[in-house]
């Protein structure tokens, strides 16, 4: 009997922290990018994770993130660990993320943006730039192509 009482005595809920903090009225991206396991349950598809990160505003934020630098004034340990978990975010083989961003042309846009910086670009932000893009071009190859060509269009008009 004492087995059965030690068994009790612990926590066997197995509701995530990330759905304890979706249930919040105001949960903000950034602290769902704070728990640990983000990343698994976003790649377990947690639908309603994945309808708050497929919102419009967050999507833009995600974007933002792999794409701007982040502030000078952060402590450089967690500097660009918010823009590492949004490209993560934004490249883990969930159809509904890529559906998401490959189908938006203005997340499209905004994503492209990067490459109009003044240079030298961070390699960092470069670098998850790249892996998004080479994300979409393998899971939305059409749509990435058919904003690409506009842009070729585009570019060959202004000159």
């Amino acid at each position: 009997s004492v087995a059965i009482i030690m068994f009790w005595k612990f926590d066997l809920n197995t509701t995530s922290h990330v759905d304890k903090l979706l249930d919040k009225e105001h949960v903000t991206l950034q602290e769902l990018m704070d728990e640990d396991d983000i990343l698994q349950e976003c790649k377990a598809q947690n639908q309603k994770l994945l309808d708050f990160l497929c919102r419009q505003q967050c999507m833009e934020e995600l974007v933002n993130l792999i794409t701007q630098d982040p502030p000078l004034d952060m402590e450089e340990k967690v500097r660009f660990k918010y823009p590492n978990t949004a490209c993560e975010l934004l490249t883990c083989d969930v159809p509904q993320i890529s559906d998401r961003l490959g189908e938006d042309e203005s997340l499209l846009n905004l994503l492209y943006d990067f490459l109009d910086q003044e240079p030298p670009l961070n390699p960092l932000l470069a670098s998850f730039f790249s892996k998004t893009i080479g994300n979409l071009i393998a899971r939305k190859t059409e749509q990435v192509m058919i904003r690409e060509a506009k842009c070729i269009r585009q570019s060959l008009l202004t000159l």
